[in-house]
């Protein structure tokens, strides 16, 4: 599509700067080259570096303002604490206990597939075609098997289908799925966030059901997150889909770009939103753009599988924008946080605390 790299160095540098040009088919057509997405990735990272090296400016010249200014903020307390001697017991000024936002768990690191009436199995590989494991694990048999893979916290997988479908399925999710797809359509049941990829079978739609959520597609690429804790997204990338909602038997249909949501009471949102934001996380990479805090700490707490403690509730919904490789230990994902100087994160005995500064 462009002709040398200086072209490709523009076009890299404006999608970096313009959210809805990364949006565009253009633009997907472009990264789908594994060099211009490994190009993109790279400048991305030196993005990243900058502005880290920006903030560290930043914090070292306020560090020696607060020096400065340390004796007399100091002095200021301790007359308050003298004069008023009545605030320092009262209620509103007790300690509060943080409020637990996410609990750890110990269900194992092992992705698992169970196949119905049979035993599980561990699997190792982080890409399994089931055409090719089903002639080796599966019983001989003439009705259609359904087997069940579940993700452990901090383990995805790519699964590839009977009918070449492609499925990447993240943390701490569940994908059910028959060994062959018999009948008129090509349905699947998920519990979590997978991300779709699917044959192109005009004859047999391919139907996602998710936890009150039916999406229905020919053949296209599209995002669904339905954890209990959280809202239920449907995000499509291209192609076309339908979202029933089985409860109300109300569809959506969505164009490329638009993200379903169903909220906790039931309402349905529909939006324009940066698609890298919902799919990253198949790249390797935690990637936010003004998202609210709890939806980041909810899938830090998923991947690295620790106790997650707000101060204060507040705190919930201070919107970032934030970016980091799903494969950097959790301490170095930390310190890129604070280092926005939003909030004070502190990190002990596998549990993690957010206060304000």
């Amino acid at each position: 599509m462009l002709g040398n790299s200086e072209q490709n160095l523009d076009y890299a540098l404006r999608a970096i700067q313009d959210p809805q040009l990364r949006e565009t088919d253009e633009f997907l057509q472009w990264i789908s080259a594994p060099d211009n997405k490994e190009f993109f990735l790279e400048l991305m990272a030196c993005k990243e570096a900058m502005i880290r090296e920006k903030l560290d400016r930043r914090h070292r010249s306020r560090t020696k303002m607060r020096i400065w200014t340390a004796a007399s903020v100091a002095a200021a307390i301790l007359v308050l604490a003298f004069l008023i001697p009545s605030l320092l017991s009262s209620p509103s000024s007790q300690k509060q206990q943080p409020i637990r936002f996410f609990a750890a768990n110990n269900c194992g690191d092992h992705v698992i597939l169970q196949i119905d009436g049979h035993d599980q199995q561990l699997l190792k590989d982080s890409v399994m075609d089931i055409k090719d494991w089903q002639v080796k694990a599966l019983p001989a048999t003439d009705t259609v098997a359904y087997l069940t893979l579940t993700t452990p916290r901090g383990k995805d997988f790519l699964l590839v289908l009977a009918d070449g479908t492609k499925v990447w399925i993240n943390a701490e999710s569940c994908l059910r799925y028959p060994v062959a797809f018999k009948g008129k359509e090509r349905r699947v049941e998920l519990k979590g966030e997978a991300c779709f990829e699917v044959a192109k079978d005009e004859e047999h739609p391919f139907i996602v059901s998710a936890n009150g959520m039916d999406t229905r597609v020919l053949g296209t690429k599209f995002n669904v997150r339905s954890y209990v804790v959280e809202d239920r997204h449907v995000t499509l990338l291209h192609g076309k889909v339908q979202v029933v909602n089985t409860a109300t038997d109300k569809t959506v249909t969505l164009r490329p770009g638009q993200d379903l949501t169903y909220t906790e009471t039931g309402e349905a949102k529909v939006s324009e939103v940066n698609i890298a934001t919902y799919i990253a996380w198949t790249e390797g990479m935690f990637y936010f753009d003004d998202a609210p805090l709890e939806e980041i700490m909810n899938s830090l707490g998923r991947w690295y599988n620790v106790n997650i403690d707000f101060e204060q509730q507040e705190l919930y919904n201070i919107r970032l924008n934030f970016w980091a490789n799903r494969n950097t230990h959790l301490e170095e994902a930390l310190e890129l946080l604070n280092k926005l100087e939003k909030v004070h994160i502190d990190y002990q005995n596998e549990t993690i605390t957010i206060k304000h500064i």
